[in-house]
């Protein structure tokens, strides 16, 4: 019994592990839509960087961040982990990396100076997607995908206003499904800046999606 309950532990360890870099890939990705004077390049997609460029590395970064988070979510299920604290690993990665993504180029001469700093940029990228106004993209195929965000936000709300735990556990599932299928309509935008707001605006919504709990 031990023994299960380490290797359980260990598996949501590297559940958690795969969601965080996930987080990471996909942020870092919704910035190279615009050229850089650098790219940090994973290495299994410098080939498509090379044929592609950047946007298409972009893109690649993306898909791939949604799929390892998606692949993080199915191992940490597995091993009967709680959706609700998966659901703040995400929201924590994201915070994480796009903090630092918006605001890094400042050197800080002390580390208390360095985590306050860290702290305000952390909030202040937090308090700027949360601004965000919903894009229109003049694409209805968008535009369903984002009213059918707001029907499932819906339907997760009763769900725990009502302590069905069935019903939360399958609207979950159902949010991970849809979070999956953003990847595809991003590439069907038409611009690099198109794509970025529709990725950071796709933070926003995961926000509003743990604001249930």
């Amino acid at each position: 019994m031990e023994d299960n309950n380490r290797i359980s532990f260990a598996e949501k360890v590297k559940a958690a592990a795969i969601t965080f870099i996930g987080a990471g890939i996909f942020s870092q990705g919704t910035f190279y839509f615009k050229e850089q004077a650098s790219y940090n390049v994973p290495r299994i997609l410098y080939p498509v960087f090379k044929l592609l460029g950047n946007v298409g590395l972009a893109v690649t970064m993306l898909i791939l961040g949604l799929a390892l988070i998606y692949w993080g979510f199915t191992k940490w299920k597995k091993y009967a982990g709680k959706v609700g604290v998966f659901s703040l690993i995400v929201l924590a990665s994201f915070a994480i990396f796009l903090s630092i993504l918006f605001f890094t180029g400042k050197k800080k001469t002390s580390t208390e100076e360095l985590m306050k700093t860290s702290e305000e940029n952390r909030q202040k990228g937090i308090d700027k997607i949360n601004a965000m106004e919903k894009p229109d993209f003049g694409n209805p195929e968008v535009d369903q995908h984002f009213a059918a965000f707001e029907t499932l936000l819906l339907e997760y709300s009763t769900a725990f206003k009502n302590k069905n735990k069935a019903e939360i556990a399958a609207k979950e599932k159902a949010y991970m499904d849809w979070s999956s299928r953003s990847a595809g309509l991003i590439q069907k935008l038409e611009t690099p800046e198109q794509k970025q707001e529709f990725a950071l605006y796709l933070a926003k919504l995961s926000m509003k999606w743990q604001e249930v709990k």
